[in-house]
């Protein structure tokens, strides 16, 4: 039964660090990407994006023509109110390490936990 809860613990710890590993990695480029303009850059060319017209004949192309203009927006307010985006890497990335840790720790007293109440239960 250790096995069973280490084995799962393992699982856990590897699922876990590769979504903040994604997560970091994700937010550092959105930020730097906000920062650079490139971001605001890409929307504007997705707001610009012809409708295939296989698509307008199951979606009506008015709602998607004001979906890229509602996401063009979006982007363009982010860009404004975050001007600084790039300085917000420097703390957010490792805040969310330290999330990472701290959950891993959790992860660990419970697997701890699972281990010695089933050595108290096998005797």
């Amino acid at each position: 039964m250790t096995i069973i809860i280490w084995v799962l613990f393992a699982v856990l710890m590897a699922l876990w660090t590769g979504f903040a590993a994604l997560s970091t990695g994700l937010v550092g480029w959105l930020l730097t990407g906000l920062a650079d303009g490139q971001v605001s850059g890409a929307a504007q060319a997705l707001g610009q994006w012809p409708i295939p017209v296989w698509l307008g004949a199951w979606i009506d192309p008015v709602f998607i023509s004001d979906l890229q203009h509602a996401w063009l927006s979006a982007v363009q307010w982010l860009t404004e109110m975050l001007p600084a985006a790039s300085t917000l890497t420097g703390w957010i990335v490792p805040l969310m390490w330290v999330v990472w840790g701290v959950v891993a720790l959790c992860l660990l007293a419970a697997a701890g936990l699972g281990h010695w109440l089933v050595g108290k239960v096998a005797r």
